[in-house]
């Protein structure tokens, strides 16, 4: 999911974007800045969906995240990511 509907879906559920702020300890600001594209890291990403309650989301970010960094041509790295892809599959799609 893009940060912009996880922030988007995560104030819906707390009830605004400025309380969703408040329950990450940040400016409001902040989350409009990552909603037009100023860059994150994944664990941020996964913090919001958990801070509107959206915790399997959460894990498929984070999940999704460290995958991501793996490198397909070194084959430890190949092994782990094919795990943590696998590992996907027990978490719904939201």
């Amino acid at each position: 999911m893009e940060i912009r509907k996880t922030i988007e879906d995560a104030a819906k559920r707390v009830g605004s974007q400025r309380k969703l702020a408040e329950l990450l300890g940040m400016p409001e600001q902040t989350l409009s800045n990552l909603k037009n594209g100023r860059p994150h890291s994944y664990q941020l990403h996964a913090q919001i969906a958990a801070a509107g309650g959206m915790e399997d989301e959460a894990r498929r970010i984070l999940i999704e995240g460290i995958a991501g960094q793996l490198d397909d041509k070194i084959p430890h790295e190949a092994e782990a990511k094919a795990g943590f892809l696998a590992m996907l599959k027990a978490f719904p799609k939201s």
